[in-house]
């Protein structure tokens, strides 16, 4: 299975032993906060509106913008008014809370807003977005002002203080859970039988990587009633970066590919194109939530004139922060991403859609 092992290079003896004594302390720390929680020494709260929880057991990506704007999009085609309520990882803002609605205002500060929020935002115009730390409070607002019918948490597995209806564990195909260790000798952020917690999990990535390899290890760990499904990630069009030009999939068969990204997993968006029978030559790896600068832009151009290519490619969630620099990075197209859900993934949301109207008519 790809990336089945672990992530972290060899390390020699001595720093072993101590980040096998870290992660021994984060373990505990961990498991003393879900006690607290389960027994109610810590407490949670429900907004009054239902609630989807998005999220995972690993640090890094598992797909979950993506994974939230699918369900932002599926709710608003069964007649429900949704809100996005995210962390906004690396934003920039000292606001406590933050709010865009894409069709109110489009000026829409990214590095304030945070690049996934952003994303969300562009994609889901007439849906409000909101960052904060702490979803609880977000809730509220989000309740008062645009009075959602449902809300969407993006990455909240972790985010207990707030109560959810359905809680949707993510597991990525390619990455498993590594080494299956908690942080920092693997990238568990909580123990796996955590996932008994989940409503339902969904493989994400299952055309890039082992589906029957994780369902074997998930299997161990969730509840019986608990479903999981398959979710394949495609792609769906290349777009310049103006969105002005579109050109289909079948025509990146057989090109030079030159790939440029910041996000968790590169190598997903590599085998992405590989699967559309693209040829990448070249790749420029940011580190995951770059903040792209006039310099790093420079160096972009510059290795690219120095590449032969037939594309020179970016993901969506780059694309948001390039666009003050569509000037220079004319050349540069964007991969439009789209999710194919498990075929019995329709049934399952729209009968847990069905419950909640069943019980707001009681």
């Amino acid at each position: 299975m790809q990336g089945s092992g672990s992530n972290f290079p060899e390390i020699s003896s001595f720093p072993k032993i101590l980040l096998s004594w870290l992660c021994w302390i984060y373990g505990i720390l961990v498991r003393i906060r879900l006690i607290f929680y389960r027994n109610k020494l810590l407490r949670s709260s429900h907004p009054g509106i239902p609630v989807i929880s998005v999220g995972n057991l690993t640090v890094g990506g598992t797909g979950k913008t993506p994974m939230v704007g699918f369900l932002t999009e599926s709710s608003q085609q069964a007649g429900w008014m949704p809100a996005i309520i995210s962390r906004g990882y690396r934003n920039r803002s000292q606001a406590k809370i933050q709010r865009v609605r894409f069709c109110e205002n489009s000026n829409l500060d990214v590095d304030a807003f945070g690049d996934e929020p952003s994303m969300l935002a562009l994609e889901n115009p007439e849906v409000p977005v909101y960052v904060s730390a702490s979803r609880v409070d977000a809730a509220e607002v989000a309740k008062e002002r645009d009075n959602p019918e449902i809300l969407i948490l993006d990455d909240a597995y972790q985010h207990l203080k707030i109560k959810r209806d359905l809680n949707l564990l993510l597991v990525d195909a390619e990455r498993g859970f590594g080494n299956s260790q908690l942080l920092p000798l693997g990238p568990l952020r909580e123990p796996l039988e955590s996932a008994e917690r989940a409503d339902a999990v969904i493989v994400t990535k299952s055309n890039l990587g082992n589906f029957d390899e994780v369902l074997q290890t998930i299997l161990k760990f969730k509840h019986d009633d608990c479903p999981v499904f398959r979710f394949d990630y495609r792609i769906e069009k290349i777009t310049s970066l103006d969105g002005q030009e579109e050109k289909e999939t079948f025509e990146l068969k057989g090109k030079r590919l030159l790939l440029s990204s910041g996000i968790a997993n590169p190598q997903s968006f590599s085998q992405l194109l590989k699967l559309e029978e693209g040829c990448p030559v070249a790749e420029m790896r940011f580190e995951d939530h770059h903040n792209y600068s006039e310099s790093s832009i420079r160096n972009m151009i510059e290795q690219g004139n120095k590449t032969p290519h037939d594309f020179w490619l970016t993901t969506e969630k780059d694309a948001v922060k390039l666009q003050s620099f569509q000037q220079q990075l004319k050349q540069l197209w964007v991969v439009k991403m789209k999710i194919q859900p498990d075929p019995e993934w329709p049934a399952f949301f729209n009968r847990f859609l069905d419950g909640l109207s069943k019980t707001s008519l009681n």
